[in-house]
């Protein structure tokens, strides 16, 4: 279940692939990293979009 709505991924998709990731042998690591920074980059993406929407909802009750 997702409780942020709007997230591109579930929690429990991002930890899935953060330990995925996280078990890439020394051959890969270059390439575990690069992914890492993209699920980062999204993570962090979804969670800004999801304060700012809060921000913004909590922003329209204040006027009111």
């Amino acid at each position: 279940m997702n409780s942020l709505s709007g997230m591109r991924f579930s929690w429990t998709e991002h930890l899935s692939a953060a330990r995925t990731l996280g078990q890439a042998g020394q051959d890969n690591s270059g390439t575990a990293l690069a992914l890492m920074g993209v699920a980062l980059l999204l993570l962090l993406q979804d969670l800004s979009d999801n304060g700012q929407a809060g921000s913004a909802a909590s922003d329209s009750n204040q006027s009111c």
